[in-house]
């Protein structure tokens, strides 16, 4: 899959991307806890040594054990179906503008097993407006960005955050992308019920298409 390598540290993207499982029909989460930290890296380690590839990659629409194993994504209703995709590699790589745009909005969700901090930026696509979210970076990023700051497609915009900052996830970049931001402003939903999911179709957009070449 050519990934565009302008979304992470390209030096790192130059390495190669390769998919992973975080699925319920994988049999290895039934076996080992996907939310030990500890666990997930040496997972990790060895698909990259398995591949030959360095950025893990994964998870559109992929339904996931470990989102059963927190109680904010058990309200009611079961929500364990991920919306985005999302990009494995080490705390401080770059994050860089899927395209050109402007700061819509920032925050940092701070609760167990959310986003962490969370960049939405706007685009105009098309002719119409879309948003890209990034979450799961660093904390001290937030402090360079602003409102409507404009950012031009490649450029520098963050890096991935540790566990500690991150919502208390091995460092990644769950990135999505939506036609319609609805009422949030720094955030925005990225694990639905499988019953929510058709109420999300067409405002969140298979990430995909917007990354390859």
């Amino acid at each position: 899959m050519n990934i565009k390598k302008h979304l992470i540290d390209p030096e790192l993207s130059n390495k190669g991307y390769f998919p992973i499982n975080l699925s319920v029909s994988n049999p290895f989460w039934d076996e080992n806890d996907v939310s030990d930290i500890a666990i997930f890296e040496q997972y990790l380690k060895e698909k990259r040594q398995e591949s030959s590839s360095f950025v893990a990659h994964g998870g559109y629409l992929e339904q996931r054990a470990l989102y059963r194993k927190n109680a904010r994504f058990q309200t009611g209703i079961t929500r364990d179906i991920h919306m985005g995709i999302d990009l494995w590699a080490p705390a401080g790589t770059s994050v860089h503008a899927v395209m050109d745009g402007v700061i819509h909005s920032f925050a940092h969700n701070n609760d167990a097993g959310n986003y962490g901090p969370t960049l939405i930026l706007e685009h105009d696509w098309n002719g119409k407006k879309i948003y890209s979210l990034y979450g799961h970076l660093a904390i001290s990023d937030m402090e360079h960005w602003s409102v409507g700051l404009r950012f031009r497609e490649s450029e520098n915009i963050a890096t991935l955050g540790t566990p500690q900052e991150n919502g208390g996830y091995s460092p990644h970049l769950h990135f999505q992308v939506m036609t319609d931001m609805r009422e949030y402003r720094g955030d925005f939903p990225g694990v639905a019920a499988t019953e929510e999911l058709a109420s999300y179709k067409n405002v969140i957009l298979d990430p995909y298409p917007f990354i390859i070449d």
